[in-house]
């Protein structure tokens, strides 16, 4: 018993249209303008690596450890850089990223050259008092006095007090 194989029938969409006979080729879309160029680009990451320095600079000047400024500026620009919205904000993410990670690399590798040796505590020794320096009241007068009779032996003169 051999089936014959009947041919199945395809539908067309309703929708779909014959191609017109004497239609020309359609020509080519135009590309699509980037948002900016590779210079734009660069520039939104040379900004956000001079805005981290001056971030990093405030900061250390307000008293916070230079390597916690550095990991969380590190930290803020890799999150811009990988879910930021626009190719200028990851493009300035990117900066701060790496001018941030480069001054903990540097602080990290700095601290690992110099051994890193923790401060030596501070002994209380008891010293001279704060006005040891200072000459006692009447002293430099009286030193004055003892030098002008010296000198008047010296010379054999007598000076009178006036």
């Amino acid at each position: 018993m051999n089936k014959k194989k009947k041919p199945k029938f395809k539908f067309k969409p309703r929708n779909a249209a014959p191609p017109p006979r004497n239609a020309a080729p359609r020509p080519p879309r135009a590309a699509r303008q980037a948002e900016g160029t590779s210079m734009h680009q660069l520039g939104y990451t040379a900004a956000g690596a001079a805005g981290t320095a001056l971030i990093g600079s405030f900061l250390a000047r307000q008293g916070w450890a230079p390597k916690t400024i550095a990991g969380a500026l590190a930290a803020v620009g890799a999150g811009l850089a990988w879910k930021g919205d626009g190719s200028t904000i990851k493009s300035v993410g990117a900066g701060t990223m790496s001018a941030a990670g480069s001054q903990l690399a540097l602080m990290l590798l700095d601290d690992q050259h110099n051994g890193a040796k923790p401060a030596a505590p501070k002994v209380a020794s008891i010293g001279k008092p704060a006005n040891a320096g200072g000459l006692p009241p009447g002293a430099l007068e009286s030193a004055f006095e003892r030098a002008r009779e010296r000198l008047a032996l010296a010379t054999g003169e007598e000076q009178q007090a006036a």
